[in-house]
């Protein structure tokens, strides 16, 4: 089963918004990326919390039709004892050998996925699908992103991010964006101080 009706218009909307703000979205990661503002691991998790208490993975499920999970040799070994095959058998029949990472499903979507949305091995999936989203986790440069990744894929981290961007926009927060370093008084010399009251 796809995604239901309601979910596959706004998966249409999040990806058409994903490309039009490709460049906006770029921008603010890496200035987060750079340096985190006051406040931003708190807001992170609140506003995710939020926006996975209002949506319905099963109805979705769009990260298991279009993203291909990573495999590590620890994923390969508990999934092919539960299914009862060797590990090379595994490898062989739903994975292939991937230059960044260890192993990645061969097709998408994800071979595991049944009819009803629902994993069919969802006890021993591989630790990528147990850390999805990642938003879930401690916030890292590597795991923004792949929030940046995920902006046009899942409708959740699509309502997260439009949040941090309203409340962290470099626009509207430029001060936060200003490394600790520079955010320290600077002295200005009594001379010039004077002539700028004048």
């Amino acid at each position: 089963m796809a995604a239901s009706p309601e979910y596959q218009l706004i998966l249409q909307q999040i990806q058409e918004k994903a490309r039009k703000e490709k460049k906006e979205n770029r921008v603010l990661f890496k200035r987060l990326k750079k340096s985190k503002p006051i406040g931003f691991d708190k807001a992170f998790k609140y506003y995710h919390d939020v926006a996975f208490s209002n949506t319905n993975c099963l109805e979705c499920s769009n990260c298991c039709r279009i993203a291909q999970p990573v495999f590590d040799m620890k994923d390969i070994r508990r999934l092919s004892k539960h299914l009862l095959i060797g590990p090379r058998e595994f490898i062989k029949k739903y994975l292939k050998k991937d230059p960044t990472y260890e192993y990645l499903t061969k097709t998408t979507p994800c071979p595991f996925i049944g009819d009803d949305n629902k994993c069919q091995v969802y006890e021993f999936r591989p630790s990528g699908c147990r850390t999805y989203p990642p938003a879930k986790l401690r916030q890292t440069p590597e795991q923004l992103d792949v929030i940046h990744d995920n902006i046009g894929i899942c409708p959740a981290i699509n309502k997260m991010v439009e949040k941090i961007k309203e409340r962290f926009s470099l626009k509207e927060r430029l001060p936060f964006f200003i490394s600790p370093a520079l955010q320290e008084p600077v002295s200005v010399p009594v001379s010039i101080a004077a002539s700028e009251n004048s």
